[in-house]
């Protein structure tokens, strides 16, 4: 019995991965245009808790981190996980960002709600926030 269990849980999870991932591809381009746009608040205002909870606020390091890094020029998808835990479904993005001011790796995670992206995390690994 568990066996047909776990069986019917990997087929309904594999079912929607693609289009997990083509949500969550849209939600990082909406991410990029609106950083690109300075449109920091936006963004805070349309993410998680997770992020609402960040001392100082989330906006303010946004701001910081594309003043150092400047426009995004060219983004790939390096790296995904697609998971559910205990009713919790989150989508966490890996990619390769080339900005106007060198290169980073950005790590989005997000929780869908009824197929909806909602940004809970964000990390951003470059050597140019620390020379520029």
């Amino acid at each position: 019995m568990k066996r047909i269990f776990m069986l019917a849980a990997l087929a309904l999870g594999g079912c929607s991965m693609g289009q997990d991932l083509t949500s969550g591809g849209a939600a990082v381009d909406d991410f990029h245009r609106r950083m690109d746009a300075g449109q920091f608040a936006e963004i805070d205002a349309a993410a998680g808790p997770e992020i609402k909870a960040t001392p100082g606020g989330f906006a303010p390091i946004l701001s910081a981190v594309h003043a150092k890094l400047g426009n995004v020029k060219s983004s790939s998808r390096s790296g995904f996980n697609d998971r559910y835990d205990n009713g919790d479904h989150r989508l966490e993005l890996v990619y390769d960002t080339k900005f106007d001011k060198g290169d980073g790796v950005e790590q989005f995670i997000y929780r869908l709600v009824d197929g909806k992206t909602v940004l809970i995390g964000y990390h951003v690994n470059s050597n140019a926030l620390m020379t520029n």
